[in-house]
């Protein structure tokens, strides 16, 4: 049963007997950048630090550092003002005039362009203190992807992996493939989010190759298949950055994209924000991921469902993706 509180995973410590511990992304419009930050900085302390005017730090919390930033490049990283200076088109006296278009910028591209609260890694025992956060942003007058319908605002989550081995990668990843259609159910994505290229989902040819018992790869060719079907970081669990961290130019030679940052973590993209209502907020969806773990874990189960995925995936009469969403329910609740 989902809960309104973060359980806990089936493994709390990593490989080397540490406590695991998980990021979140949070995007939201409705706040200005300074509001945002003056909420995170009284919940949590710490120092306020300017890195552009689109890009603000809260460093030297008890958990490490908030960041929170326009999601749009353009802006967070003041790519007019680089671009115009190599070009030798301003100078000191310039700068405002920049400042002053890049504001005008952000006010016209607020209501489609999110800002985003990216949390340190926190332990997972402490997953509750983002309660108080999303209440105090909510009721601040944040706005989540049901706010509008131009809204696809997503809510990531960035599990710690428990380990590197590629047996307990690959059955994670087998885990997530057979709860997916259950989990955009369940989790109730937002159309508007649906219909972006954020979150495609992975090719069914992909699928039943990772799911078949016979696909036991090491982690090179793990590495270059999922590369090779998938050169994106739009997928709803996006395996890049945890395959960067462990070969970096492995993946830097198929997907040179300055987006995907390398972390010992799954990045899982398909829950929408729900900030502002309480109903399948940032606990329900932590709660739907800790699913996919605990499948991982019961290694006869996830055998025995992977199968019949395989089977219902070739059944060309399995027309509605519903039928085995409602079989994974009956599942979990068993």
């Amino acid at each position: 049963m989902i809960t309104d509180t973060f359980s806990l995973p089936p493994l709390i410590v990593n490989a080397d007997g540490k406590e695991r511990r998980a990021g979140f992304e949070i995007e939201f419009t409705g706040l200005k950048i300074g509001r945002i930050c003056t909420l995170i900085h009284d919940m949590f302390g710490g120092e306020l630090h300017e890195v552009t005017p689109f890009h603000y730090q809260i460093k030297n919390t008890r958990y490490g550092t908030f960041n929170v930033e326009i999601d749009f490049r353009f802006l967070r990283e003041e790519l007019l003002k680089e671009e115009l200076e190599k070009l030798g088109l301003i100078d000191e006296d310039d700068v405002q005039f920049i400042r002053r278009i890049e504001e005008l910028i952000a006010t016209v591209s607020e209501k489609l362009v999110p800002y985003e609260v990216v949390t340190p890694p926190l332990p997972v025992r402490d997953l509750q203190v983002l309660d108080p956060l999303e209440k105090r942003l909510r009721e601040a007058g944040a706005l989540g992807t049901r706010a509008s319908i131009l809204y696809a605002f997503g809510l990531h989550i960035n599990p710690e992996v428990p380990a590197f081995d590629v047996e307990v990668l690959l059955r994670y990843f087998r885990a997530f493939l057979v709860l997916y259609e259950w989990l955009l159910r369940t989790g109730k994505t937002d159309i508007a989010r649906r219909l972006t290229p954020y979150i495609t989902p992975f090719e069914e040819d992909y699928i039943i190759m990772v799911l078949d018992p016979s696909y036991q790869p090491d982690i090179e060719r793990f590495i270059d298949d999922y590369l090779y079907y998938n050169p994106t970081r739009n997928r709803p669990l996006d395996l890049l950055p945890l395959f960067k961290y462990i070969d970096k130019e492995r993946v830097e030679a198929v997907v040179d994209d300055p987006r995907v940052s390398a972390r010992p973590t799954f990045h899982y993209r398909l829950p929408d924000c729900r900030i502002d209502t309480e109903e399948h907020n940032t606990a329900h969806a932590w709660n739907h991921w800790v699913e996919v773990e605990k499948l991982a874990e019961n290694k006869a189960k996830l055998s025995r469902l992977s199968r019949e995925y395989l089977d219902y995936l070739e059944d060309p009469f399995s027309l509605f993706e519903e039928n085995w969403a409602l079989k994974i329910a009956l599942e979990l609740t068993s």
